[in-house]
């Protein structure tokens, strides 16, 4: 019955409240395991930097395993925000660690019907790239090559560094319906566990 909600719906302004409402009541009939499901959905491969001149870059692997509710969402038409954060750190011998600096990549990730296409947008590169399938589009996130960080000047060369890196749904940047509280608690604060590596080694 609820299949048949989002297969069909009026034109305008009320065809897209009422496929909201379509999926909001699919939403709210999530089962428990969509939590099981969420924790299993990011997972951090690989991830290292390296150097091009002075030019610091990352290179990062995800694998991506999307629920049935994220996909359920971008299938009807809302933009799924996506991100990986970046951390960088330096060691302190009589304290925390220091973070040095935060960095983070934006997409977002949508369906669009006149086109039939589905859509990554990147925001930090105001670029867009269209893929005929969902799957497409979730293979070209996962893979980043030599995605330009900063300049390694910024760095204190007598000092030691670190990296961590994750990915995961930007729940900063949530469209309305999405947002918790709305129609479902804490199911959208999904991301991969944090992965920790090591700088490239900086001399004067």
């Amino acid at each position: 019955m609820l299949m048949s909600v989002f297969q069909y719906s009026p034109p305008g302004l009320y065809g897209r409240l009422f496929r909201l409402a379509g999926l909001g009541i699919w939403l709210l009939l999530v089962p428990a395991h969509a939590d099981v499901e969420a924790d299993e959905a990011f997972e951090i491969q690989t991830a290292n930097f390296v150097l091009d001149n002075t030019l610091l870059e990352l290179d990062l692997v995800v694998e991506i395993d999307l629920p049935d509710y994220i996909r359920v969402a971008i299938n009807q038409g809302l933009a799924v925000p996506l991100m990986f954060e970046v951390e960088i750190y330096t060691n302190r011998n009589y304290w925390f660690d220091k973070k040095v600096i935060t960095l983070k990549q934006q997409y977002l990730l949508h369906f669009l019907p006149m086109l039939s296409s589905y859509v990554v947008y990147d925001v930090n590169a105001v670029q867009r790239h269209y893929f005929d399938d969902l799957s497409a589009a979730v293979r070209y996130i996962e893979v980043v090559y030599n995605y330009p960080m900063l300049d390694i000047n910024n760095f204190a060369f007598d000092r030691e560094y670190y990296a961590r890196t994750r990915f995961g749904i930007d729940s900063d940047e949530l469209p309305i319906p999405l947002k918790p509280g709305f129609f479902w608690g804490g199911i959208w604060n999904v991301h991969s566990d944090w992965y920790s590596f090591e700088m490239i080694s900086f001399h004067e």
